[in-house]
């Protein structure tokens, strides 16, 4: 068969020659594809807009020598998503998942979960739900889809129980690098980086454990306001990071333009 059809979203976008890109898709069918969109980068082109970063597109393929070749794509554009697409927070967190899915996906395995995931998310940022809020759920469902999800609920190194039981100075502790929580008689020194070196651990209160163990499985249309939403982003995006190997890029760039936001003024008297 030398062509065949998906539904996919779009990715990545690089220039490929003068005219054409190279697209990353993630597709219900098939997973993560690489393909060729011959005249993308012209004025005009054909494809218009059907292939713009983030877009869930149905497109029909044929089949090459090392890439793909994408010859017909339709897509109805969604106002709601594309105009929150384009605020930057909005825009650095699709950015991020898609640094995810790309790094931590294998090419040609097609993973359902996944794919409704990104199709949830695009509904959540259509109804206007905050990309702080959305955060930390996307990072446990990412991980959980993929196999990786951090225990919660129990001693990741030795199994003990945890329940809502605090531990040493009230707090339980966070590893990324033994996979969730840890008991006071495995709890390791943090000592590490941010994505763990082998030792980092990280404290957390019943009240933010009970919020990570909600986020897990919370519909992320239905996520609203979750208090300190930095501080459970910090947690769960540790575990991404340590998964990934190293910092992530969309991430990088996400906070160094939240510390370059000036403080908001104080209510004159």
């Amino acid at each position: 068969m030398k062509s065949y059809n998906v539904d996919a979203f779009v990715l990545r976008l690089r220039p490929l020659g003068e005219a054409d890109r190279i697209l990353t898709l993630f597709s219900r069918e098939r997973g993560k594809l690489h393909a060729v969109a011959k005249g993308s980068r012209r004025s005009g082109s054909r494809f218009g807009a059907r292939l713009d970063f983030f877009n869930r597109v149905s497109l029909t393929l044929h089949r090459g020598r090392s890439l793909d070749i994408i010859t017909g794509a339709q897509s109805a554009i969604d106002r709601s998503v594309w105009d929150r697409l384009v605020e930057p927070e909005t825009f650095a967190l699709a950015s991020y998942v898609a640094e995810v899915i790309d790094a931590l996906s294998e090419p040609d395995l097609a993973v359902p979960e996944l794919f409704d995931m990104l199709c949830e998310l695009r509904d959540a940022i259509g109804a206007g739900v905050p990309a702080a809020s959305l955060a930390p759920a996307i990072d446990l469902r990412l991980l959980g889809v993929l196999g990786l999800a951090p225990e919660l609920d129990a001693c990741a190194r030795c199994g003990s129980a945890l329940g809502n039981r605090p531990l040493a100075g009230g707090r339980a502790r966070l590893s990324p690098n033994s996979g969730g929580l840890v008991c006071r008689r495995c709890n390791v020194e943090d000592v590490g980086a941010l994505t763990g070196d082998g030792g980092a651990t990280f404290g957390v209160s019943a009240a933010e454990l009970s919020m990570l163990r909600a986020q897990r499985t919370a519909p992320f249309t239905a996520l609203g306001d979750i208090g300190d939403a930095a501080r459970l982003r910090r947690l769960t995006s540790a575990f991404v990071e340590y998964q990934l190997g190293r910092r992530s890029k969309a991430l990088a760039v996400a906070n160094a333009r939240t510390a370059r936001r000036p403080a908001p003024k104080a209510a004159a008297r």
